[in-house]
């Protein structure tokens, strides 16, 4: 499923929708929202977030969230859209 085009396409709308603010249109940290974030949102375009074998990390930072980060938990996204994002912020790579 990580792979799929229609899944890193779903990822994306999730990712435009949610995520954006913080991490940026292009995932690169830069949201209108990281004013005052220490750390500043994290720079999704590099590793690791940018491998796709890290996927499982990245699933469980955006279910359960970051401590010590302003990365909140979020339960409400299923697990597919969990994995959809996963693999959209893969497709990010040097972005």
């Amino acid at each position: 499923m990580l792979a799929s085009r229609e899944a890193q396409e779903a990822g994306g709308a999730v990712f435009a929708a949610n995520c954006a603010i913080c991490h940026g249109a292009g995932g690169d940290g830069r949201g209108k929202r990281r004013e005052g974030m220490n750390p500043p949102p994290a720079n999704l375009t590099l590793p690791p977030w940018s491998e796709v074998a890290n996927a499982g990390r990245t699933f469980l930072v955006i279910r359960n969230g970051a401590p010590r980060t302003a990365m909140p938990p979020w339960p409400m996204f299923t697990e597919k859209q969990v994995w959809e994002l996963a693999a959209y912020i893969a497709s990010l790579k040097g972005g």
